[in-house]
């Protein structure tokens, strides 16, 4: 009677072992996996400034935006030897626009001369280049695909 005891007890401790031995096993390995990032930092390399006077400036638009309008996200540096470098941290993968210009005169805008033609260098993201087939820049014109950090957009301003 008293082996029999000892064995009932023993069975319900085994149980409880390799259940919490399935367990650790399920879990451990979940630990070291790493998932898929979904945010990441943009770097924005633009080329073709003439000189270092007012600002660069960088327009970042998400799908629906219109890119003559608000931006999501705008940055501003000096442009130095004829480059300017623009970050876009903590920024969610996906599609996104963007529109370069050389801020001459610091006013915060795109000038335009009395055609309506910019008058201040402009850059655009997908290689886009303004003209009188190309039309007027749209989203579906500039998108680019951003998928990884440390990803680079190279734009030149003309």
């Amino acid at each position: 009677m008293a082996t029999e005891r000892a064995r009932y007890r023993k069975r319900p401790l085994r149980g409880v072992l390799a259940l919490s031995a399935l367990a650790a096993a399920l879990l451990v390995p979940a630990r070291f996996v790493q998932a898929e990032p979904t945010r990441a930092e943009l770097a924005v390399i633009a080329s073709g400034f003439r000189h270092s006077r007012g600002h660069a400036e960088a327009k970042l638009f998400r799908p629906g935006e219109n890119v003559l309008g608000v931006p999501f996200r705008r940055a501003r540096v000096v442009p130095q030897a004829g480059q300017a470098r623009f970050q876009f941290p903590d920024l969610p993968l996906g599609d996104y626009a963007l529109v370069v210009f050389h801020d001459e005169n610091d006013n915060g805008k795109i000038d335009h001369n009395f055609l309506g033609l910019p008058a201040e260098p402009l850059g655009f993201s997908n290689r886009f280049s303004p003209g009188l087939f190309a039309g007027m820049p749209s989203f579906e014109k500039l998108k680019f695909t951003f998928r990884a950090d440390g990803e680079k957009q190279r734009i030149r301003v003309e």
